[in-house]
């Protein structure tokens, strides 16, 4: 990274040992070591600035300056505690007057949970139509242009290529770091920002890993065509989608279960698909139901190895079910082959207990984990599912619509991809062709710092979605340094990133000033008063304090690391 032209050095590496202690303090009270001395009190001498390489572009951290104080701990909010949700009142008592009103801290809510983050624009575009109707909008998301961003995405052209193609072609490895590149672009430059939210929801629900070396190749045509194209159409459709899918046969080894010469069929994607993508654990199936759906989807397969979806009718016997057996409710019905697994697929998205399922985990990541199975948010959720024939847009609706949805602000941790997403967005980067490579390669070395590279959770069960799993020492530390990395641009030059575009014109003229205008721009709303205070205690300055534009990008990384910028 490179470093502010206008930053002058005092001639020492490592600086003094003050310096050194104040920056392991910052740091580690949520104030960055280069946030905190880039802010510099006047007539103090000027921190050196040492390179640290690391996997992804070349970043930039300085020394903090010489101070006579320590300073205090930021003090960080805790979240409120968990609203009472009654399973008797309906959503839809109370959803209109919520969303009708047009105030911005509604819109500031509905566009930190349904996009990856808030800008001015998108802001402006939520107050000016309503949170209900902009909603409805990106619900509706092929009425959406987003050619921009498509065209965005063929900058990494395994992304639009089959798994043959990807195989036979140069560094079949790069898939991973394509998709990724591509997930993160759509993310912070697409306008189709609720889309692309349920599209991760339906990722992590039906988890492929893209660094299985077999299954990789075939995770953008899962995404491409699987789970983009049906995130918000009906759940059952999906559900049969992903069961042909190449990428989830071969992860789940379905694509070899065969019952041929005395064989068993192998049991991994009939127990996931129970498990994990309908009924759940406590579903009411057991180990018999297992078996019978592994027997029943016997033969599902490939044509090769990089092929597409082939049933092999000599590696299929419909097993037990075709002497009186039943799961959960269903029976073949003189059905056998393809035709009967889709049925019992459809059957098991019509199921109560899916409908119960899929609601829950909906709302837990629209409004919070304190959701119960039991509560309202929920029980209506699941009644509108099963009432619109699994349709995903309206369940999703009937979430965002609800009395628990507005009461939730602020209650949900931003997970790594949703910080990463929002931080750039944020410092409102515009697209540059020519560092393609480079949004690639910080896109891996920071998601991977953070440790949610987009599709390679190793497990089925797909990238945690509590917020215990991503608050530990460790990863707010590595947000606060992502967010001082980001201050300085990750790098690249102007017009990729302008600190001009957040301060906005007339330059701002007291330190205060530009604080007031950066939390704005970033985070949507003002800064918190005790945050505003505890910067400006550590950095040793009043708000009167003449603004230096040198400060800029320092200025918006302290903003970074507050904890307004960590929530959702």
């Amino acid at each position: 990274m490179d470093a502010d032209p206008t930053d002058q050095h005092s001639g020492t590496e490592a600086g003094s040992a003050p310096e050194r202690r104040l920056g392991r303090r910052s740091l580690l009270t949520g104030v960055g070591a280069l946030a905190v001395a880039a802010v510099r009190p006047p007539r103090v001498t000027l921190p050196t600035t040492t390179t640290t390489t690391t996997a992804g572009p070349t970043t930039t951290t300085s020394a903090p300056a010489s101070t006579t104080t320590s300073a205090p701990a930021p003090t960080t909010t805790t979240r409120p505690p968990a609203p009472t949700t009654t399973s008797t009142t309906p959503a839809s008592t109370t959803t209109t007057s919520t969303l009708a009103r047009g105030d911005a801290a509604l819109a500031l809510h509905v566009a930190r949970r349904c996009s990856y983050g808030p800008t001015p624009d998108l802001l402006a575009e939520i107050r000016a139509v309503g949170p209900t109707a902009w909603i409805d909008g990106q619900l509706a998301w092929t009425a959406i242009d987003d050619s921009a961003a498509d065209a965005i995405v063929t900058a990494w052209p395994r992304v639009g290529q089959t798994a043959d193609q990807i195989a036979a072609g140069p560094q079949p490895g790069a898939v991973r770091s394509d998709l990724a590149a591509a997930t993160a672009a759509r993310a912070v430059f697409g306008r189709r920002q609720l889309h692309e939210v349920l599209v991760d929801f339906w990722w992590n629900h039906f988890n492929v890993d893209v660094t299985n070396n077999a299954a990789g190749p075939h995770c953008p045509a899962h995404d491409r065509d699987v789970v983009r194209p049906l995130a918000t159409g009906r759940f059952a459709d999906l559900l049969v989608a992903v069961a042909k899918s190449p990428a989830m046969l071969i992860y789940l080894d379905q694509a070899l279960s065969r019952v041929d010469h005395g064989r068993l069929p192998i049991e991994n994607y009939a127990r996931e698909m129970l498990e994990l993508h309908t009924v759940g654990v406590d579903g009411g199936y057991d180990e018999t139901d297992v078996k019978e759906v592994a027997w029943l989807l016997s033969g599902w397969s490939l044509t090769n190895r990089t092929g597409t979806f082939l049933f092999r009718p000599e590696w299929h016997a419909i097993g037990p079910l075709g002497t009186g057996g039943d799961v959960l409710g269903w029976r073949p019905a003189g059905l056998d082959g393809v035709p009967a697994g889709e049925s019992l697929l459809v059957h098991l998205a019509h199921h109560p207990r899916t409908a119960a399922r899929l609601a829950h985990k909906l709302a837990v990541r629209f409004v919070g984990e304190h959701v119960r199975p039991t509560d309202a948010v929920v029980t209506d959720a699941a009644r509108v599912y099963l009432a619109n024939d699994t349709a995903i847009a309206p369940t999703v609706r009937s979430i965002l619509t609800s009395t628990a949805f507005g009461e939730s602000a602020g209650r949900r941790v931003r997970r790594p991809l949703e910080y990463y997403a929002a931080t750039l967005r944020a410092l409102r980067l515009q697209w540059d062709p020519a560092r393609a490579g480079d949004f690639a390669a910080f896109t891996m070395s920071q998601l991977g710092q953070l440790d949610q590279i987009p599709h390679a959770w190793p497990t089925p069960d797909g990238y945690p979605d509590r917020d215990g799993a991503w608050t530990g020492a460790g990863s707010l530390v590595t947000r606060w340094n992502l967010a001082t990395r980001a201050g300085n641009g990750f790098g690249l030059p102007a017009p990729t990133f302008d600190p001009a575009r957040i301060l906005g014109s007339p330059a701002p003229t007291t330190l205060g000033d530009a604080l007031d205008r950066i939390a704005v721009s970033v985070l949507g709303e003002p800064l918190d008063r005790t945050a505003r205070s505890a910067i400006l205690t550590a950095i040793g300055l009043t708000a009167t304090t003449r603004w230096n534009p040198a400060w800029s990008r320092s200025a918006i990384a302290l903003v970074l690391q507050s904890p307004q910028h960590q929530v959702r």
